[in-house]
């Protein structure tokens, strides 16, 4: 037994994620364009040059909760502050504090610290990982 609904409501749904892939191939041969073109351009430059053997950039997402920067700022501000390391759990809640999160939320201070242990993690020249017992702890160098 056909249900209308059921069909009318998945066809809609069909039709707004083809519009979506239509959309994305467009940007997808536009860019390829821009990609053949910028190749070009340097190849005027300098003939020898060979453009695919530069290494793509990774397109980080944006943080939700975090401005650019932001996020390591707030770092800093805390082990500065710091008599001793801090756990990224405790680094994690202590921000939460600052930016008004509910600290209790377990999801999304697991989330949060993802985002700081990305952004400790590059900043290796001004923090350091110190491991006691088992247990990791930020402090400034």
């Amino acid at each position: 037994m056909v249900q209308s609904h059921v069909i009318g409501a998945l066809s809609n749904k069909r039709a707004e994620l083809a519009g979506i892939v239509r959309q994305l191939e467009q940007q997808l041969a536009q860019q390829r364009t821009n990609l053949a073109h910028l190749d070009a351009t340097m190849r005027l430059f300098d003939p020898d040059i060979q453009p695919k053997q530069i290494r793509p950039k990774q397109q980080r997402a944006r943080s939700v909760w975090f401005r650019p920067g932001e996020c390591l700022r707030l770092i800093y501000d805390e082990l500065r502050n710091a008599d001793q390391p801090i756990t990224t759990r405790e680094l994690a809640e202590r921000i939460m504090r600052v930016k008004a999160m509910p600290p209790t939320d377990d999801r999304h201070r697991e989330l949060v610290q993802k985002t700081l242990l990305a952004s400790l993690n590059r900043a290796k020249q001004t923090i350091a990982r110190v491991e006691t017992a088992g247990v990791v702890s930020w402090r400034l160098i």
